[in-house]
């Protein structure tokens, strides 16, 4: 059975205390490309300017004035190239640094801003924010073409369907659902809930994933989780697994589909 815990009454979970290969090019490489293509464009401007040079009529030379101009305007493409060199090689060692950092998440649980989800080791983990008391609760979980592998109805300790305001954990299992989800599978995790008067109630919906390894292509790193990749940026905070008591029952897995 798939298990609910409580971990709070707060009602803002921010409150709380595809796989993608890539192959990556290193920074020098990335340089050295730049520093060629430079060259090229320094060479070619050059290149023009001696070749207008030579075909100036002698009767009627290139006016001095026009001459300097042009000589300015090399030198600032010069310098522009140059710049732009050193941005580059300033960028390749941000994305180093970006990548060494990113080690430090490896083996961590981290709490995600999304509904999508990784099933790791057997099992995947949400949290959802109810903000008001909800009469009727219901979880669908989806796999990454859209198949329902898992839904059901929640109720509570005393078998009601009432459920407090507050935050929960869900987390299912491999046995939960209709068929096994592989791992590393990525999920989503969809709630409805409705108050008293049959209207509809916002939640707030996170996930909980533990970083499996990185990527990175020329300008980004990623973090991996099962079959999810994601930035660092997108990490709102570093969790522990909850193992708490269930304080809130899913009695409707027999609606489970495909």
């Amino acid at each position: 059975m798939a298990t609910i815990t409580q971990l709070s009454y707060a009602t803002d979970l921010s409150t709380l205390s595809g796989t993608k290969i890539t192959s990556t090019a290193s920074s020098s490489s990335t340089t050295d490309s730049a520093t060629e293509e430079a060259e090229k464009l320094k060479t070619q401007f050059l290149s023009i300017l001696l070749t207008q040079m030579q075909h100036q009529n002698p009767l009627d030379p290139m006016d001095t004035k026009e001459f300097t101009g042009q000589l300015a305007q090399f030198s600032s493409l010069e310098q522009q190239i140059s710049t732009n060199v050193k941005l580059d090689s300033l960028l390749g060692s941000l994305q180093q640094t970006a990548t060494a950092s990113a080690f430090g998440y490896i083996g961590q649980y981290v709490d995600l801003d999304t509904d999508s989800g990784a099933m790791q080791d057997g099992s995947a983990t949400w949290t959802y924010a109810i903000p008001e008391e909800a009469e009727d609760v219901s979880i669908t979980i989806t796999d990454k073409d859209g198949k329902t592998v898992y839904s059901g109805s929640l109720q509570n300790s005393s078998g009601s369907s009432s459920i407090n305001a507050g935050t929960y954990s869900f987390t299912l299992s491999n046995a939960d659902t209709a068929v096994a989800v592989e791992n590393g599978g990525v999920l989503k995790f969809a709630i409805t809930a409705k108050n008293s008067d049959g209207d509809s109630i916002t939640t707030d919906i996170h996930s909980t994933v533990r970083v499996d390894s990185i990527q990175s292509d020329s300008t980004t790193t990623y973090l991996q989780a099962g079959g999810l990749l994601f930035e660092i940026g997108d990490i709102q905070k570093i969790v522990t697994p909850t193992t708490t008591t269930d304080t809130t029952e899913d009695t409707t897995t027999e609606d489970t589909t495909v």
